[in-house]
């Protein structure tokens, strides 16, 4: 599969990947093939970029590291619970949480733990009103799997995920027209949005579901070991392990993802952020784990390279996440074909770089 431009995908292509609505629902079935009509409807719901199929790496497999049906899944039962929250009712009762988000949870890490050498590949693709939702079920995905690189178990496992797919519920309290704003918040604005930790881990506390690790994620998550994090200034140890894992992955998700004051980082223009920036305000080690299980150029993704060639990202080299392996298709910025394509693995042509990505 490879990584259109949504302006660069034509009628006749066909999907390689779904495409799940706000609600979770499916939108678009992989194999579907596209028509107009489809096309000018994913323009209208946000969408800008798709996973086409692709003759020239049909050899190439990769798939989402958790199944269509368990994301599909956890976004509407997120959905659903900030829905609730929204009520003056939840801040008395806290969130009603179920045994079904057990399940969710507990599908997520064993999905996880069944794939060895999981690593972060695929883009979310989500439409302009699903970021809480689909935000929150990433970021559950990429705390587990991080969980899972530093060796936890697998019931420890299970609560960071938990946590980490309710770290946002107390945004529920949080007027949507602060969450939406364009442009800069205003001292009571920016103060409200970050109460949003105090909000949740209320809510959660009073759950019969509640849980310890998982409340501290909620309540810590915006905590930084520089001590300029909130809704504590908490600094170094002070902060939970676990709080800390998900800082990061719920940092580099929204980065990735497209904002109202905005448009998205590429994965690897996340992922230099966080290395030049993190500095001082993550745990190095956790990063460095973090940093293990994405991609910084996902497969599927179009590159430039620094010898005028050009080609599809196929394969990411564990530990090496910006140097992966292209599998070089044109020459030149006019994308001439290649008389012979090849594959080159940038972990061992040290000489070669990227100079950009060709959406």
């Amino acid at each position: 599969m490879r990584r259109l431009s949504l302006e660069m995908v034509q009628p006749g292509m066909v999907v390689a990947k779904s495409i799940l609505g706000s609600s979770g629902q499916i939108l678009l079935k992989a194999g579907t093939e596209l028509k107009s009509q489809y096309l000018l409807y994913l323009k209208k719901l946000g969408i800008n970029h798709l996973y086409i199929q692709d003759e020239r790496i049909s050899d190439i497999e990769i798939d989402d590291i958790i199944s269509d049906e368990t994301r599909h899944n956890a976004r509407i039962l997120v959905k659903e619970l900030i829905k609730n929250s929204h009520s003056p009712a939840a801040s008395k009762r806290g969130i009603k949480l179920d045994q079904q988000i057990i399940k969710t949870v507990s599908k997520i890490v064993e999905e996880l733990l069944e794939n060895d050498a999981a690593i972060m590949q695929l883009s979310d693709i989500r439409t302009v009103g699903d970021y809480l939702f689909a935000h929150s079920v990433n970021c559950s995905i990429l705390a587990s799997l991080v969980a899972a690189k530093m060796d936890y178990d697998k019931k420890t496992m299970q609560y960071i995920a938990l946590g980490a797919l309710l770290h946002d519920i107390g945004m529920a309290a949080v007027p949507e027209s602060i969450i939406n704003k364009p442009g800069e918040l205003t001292n009571d604005e920016r103060a409200t949005i970050m109460n949003h930790p105090l909000y949740g881990y209320e809510m959660f506390k009073k759950s019969p579901l509640f849980h310890g690790l998982s409340g501290a994620i909620i309540l810590q998550h915006h905590e930084r070991i520089n001590g300029k994090g909130y809704p504590y200034s908490l600094v170094n140890e002070e902060i939970n392990t676990v709080a800390q894992i998900v800082g990061i992955v719920d940092t580099y998700d929204a980065l990735t993802s497209v904002r109202p004051y905005r448009p998205a980082f590429y994965p690897h223009e996340a992922v230099e952020m966080l290395i030049s920036q993190g500095e001082g305000i993550f745990n190095p080690d956790i990063l460095a784990k973090f940093l293990s299980v994405i991609a910084a150029y996902p497969v599927g993704f179009h590159v430039l390279l620094s010898n005028d060639e050009s080609g599809l990202v196929i394969g990411t080299n564990p530990g090496f996440t910006l140097r992966p392996i292209i599998r070089v298709l044109y020459t030149g910025e006019d994308l001439a074909p290649h008389p012979s394509p090849y594959d080159l693995d940038l972990s061992s042509s040290l000489d070669i770089v990227i100079k950009k990505i060709i959406d």
